[in-house]
């Protein structure tokens, strides 16, 4: 933690927006130049008596803040903090972070880069970012250190400018006094005197903290430093100059975690029946570890769907229904340079589960910031359609409604599974009003039995008997070319009746007597089966199937 000697409130600013790489670039197509932000010129005083405490200036738009070492306000040792530039001169030093005097050449003073490891060209993006506080709440700041090795016998020392310019250019070239590099575009500048004093010991450490605003880059853009030292002029507290006379000045930033969040469903799509899945990995690619990650993910939920998962690092709470089911994993640490935790999330399917399944898992740390990642999957279900034709032509649908449809299918529990009736409601089960056909959606895909339990009004029982097999695919509908479809065909029923009438005597008997073929054909219950001889005047016989048909009449034999 980092602590302050006071606190002022800072004067007003500019309001930065932060913009996407993406909107840079076509800011950049454009010919818009990007703006620069200045500092300076004025004096800013952050030194301190000891390293017990530490101090913070407002140079206008950024912050510099020199940090006291003591064990309340600073951690030291190696390993915290990836240096990018060292500078060593004496009474001044100056450089860039993309090359020293031998290897670019120019004169002493512009260039005081050291070579090796310690100095090397760095991209933007690799530059840690913090809220800049203050009046700028909300707005990211690049957060960059200092290492300051002063001698023990001249501890105090000057900042007196600062540039950092955007390039793709690792070797900046080209440099002019007025206009810069070559290739490169300037986003901030200080010229003033910051004054430091050096009580911090040895080096391995962040002496000075410098913020300053993010400004937009591209994805592929270096982020160069020039720093200048020891111009100021005067004598400082101790009666020496404000130059450099010790050791090395080193800008680092602080090795930081970087988390990234995937989830991958694992197929689009699915058939109804098929479990679905997500695998969720959170991977640290940093240079650091990553301390107190932890996953929540709600999950989608539906008919059908119960979410199970395989880490021990993770448990899902909840049941299936509302409120959801919620996935939780850690807190954890990830080691950094690849550690990662990876979790896969499955449920089953059924026929009711078809629909499309969004989900998003979150993760939150405790110094890597939280993200998030989102994907989809769709459980797919198919139509099965049902003609009831009659004999009477090719592909002709019988003239009513009322058919009766039993369907068994792969979630068989009851043989059939759930009975269909040929309606004009366009109502589930039956979707398609058009009489003389069935449509039902959303049944899981495989193989079904069809059969007709109850042909409509007027007509014969319906052909095949036995029912009839189809497959009903993934992802059909009531039009789709491939959707299953059954076709039963039934014969129109027709009456006879046949009347006697006696022609006022009162004294005629007659009988009535049909048959198909040679076969009699029963009368209506009202007058027996079968008919008696010479007592019945008036015969109807109802439902006949197609066919021929004779009816005898005798009158008084």
């Amino acid at each position: 933690m980092f602590t302050r000697l006071a606190q002022r409130r800072r004067p007003r600013r500019p309001v930065f927006v932060l913009i996407t790489a993406a909107a840079v670039a076509a800011l950049l197509a454009s010919g818009v130049a990007l703006a620069l932000i200045s500092d300076g010129p004025g004096t800013f005083d952050v030194t301190v008596a000891s390293n017990a405490t530490s101090r913070t200036a407002d140079l206008g738009n950024a912050t510099v803040e020199y940090i006291g070492s003591s064990a309340s306000n600073q951690s030291s040792g190696t390993g915290l903090f990836d240096p990018f530039v060292r500078l060593q001169g004496s009474p001044t030093e100056a450089g860039y972070n993309t090359c020293s005097q031998s290897s670019c050449g120019g004169d002493v003073t512009e260039f005081q880069s050291k070579t090796g490891s310690w100095t090397h060209a760095i991209p933007a993006s690799a530059i840690p970012t913090v809220d800049c506080g203050g009046d700028l709440v909300g707005t990211s700041c690049w957060e960059l250190f200092n290492d300051i090795n002063e001698g023990n016998s001249a501890k105090y020392l000057s900042l007196n400018e600062v540039e950092v310019w955007l390039t793709t250019n690792a070797r900046l070239t080209g440099y002019d006094a007025t206009t810069g590099f070559v290739g490169a575009t300037k986003v901030y500048d200080f010229t003033g005197s910051i004054l430091i004093h050096d009580v911090n010991q040895g080096s391995g450490r962040g002496d000075l903290r410098y913020l300053i605003p993010v400004q937009p880059f591209n994805a592929g853009d270096l982020f160069v430093l020039y720093s200048k030292w020891g111009t100021t002029t005067g004598t400082a507290p101790d009666g020496k100059t404000w130059g450099s006379e010790g050791g090395f000045e080193e800008w680092k930033v602080r090795k930081a975690p970087s988390l990234q969040i995937t989830k991958v469903a694992d197929a689009a799509t699915v058939s109804a029946g098929t479990s679905i899945g997500f695998v969720v990995t959170i991977t640290n690619n940093g240079p650091a570890d990553a301390t107190g990650v932890t996953i929540t993910d709600t999950l989608p939920g539906g008919p059908g769907i119960d979410w199970s998962e395989n880490s021990a690092s993770c448990a899902i709470s909840g049941s299936p229904g509302t409120p959801p089911e919620v996935l939780t994993c850690g807190p954890v640490t990830l080691a950094a340079n690849g550690g990662s935790l990876t979790v896969h999330l499955t449920s089953p399917t059924t026929a009711a589960s078809c629909g499309t399944y969004n989900n998003t898992a979150n993760f939150t740390s405790t110094n890597a910031g939280s993200g998030s990642a989102t994907d989809l999957t769709a459980v797919q279900c198919g139509a099965l359609v049902i003609h009831k034709n009659t004999t009477k032509g090719t592909d002709q649908r019988v003239s009513a409604a009322g058919a009766v449809f039993g369907v068994d299918g792969p979630d068989a529990g009851t043989v059939p599974d759930f009975s269909v009736t040929d309606d004009v409601t366009a109502a589930a089960p039956d979707e398609d009003a058009d009489i003389g056909e069935v449509c039902v959606t959303g049944l899981a895909p495989g193989a079904y039995t069809v059969t007709e339990t109850s042909p409509p009004a007027g007509y014969g029982a319906g052909s095949p008997a036995a029912g009839q097999s189809v497959t009903v695919v993934s992802g059909t509908t009531c039009s789709s070319a491939t959707v299953a479809t059954a076709t039963f065909t039934n014969p129109p029923l027709a009456d006879i009746q046949v009347i006697v009438t006696d022609a006022g005597s009162g004294d005629t008997n007659s009988s009535i007597v049909c048959a198909e073929g040679a076969t009699t054909i029963p009368a209506d219950a009202e007058d027996g089966d079968p008919d008696p001889a010479f007592d019945d005047t008036d015969e109807t016989f109802s439902d006949l199937d197609p066919g021929t048909y004779t009816c005898t009449v005798i009158i008084d034999p």
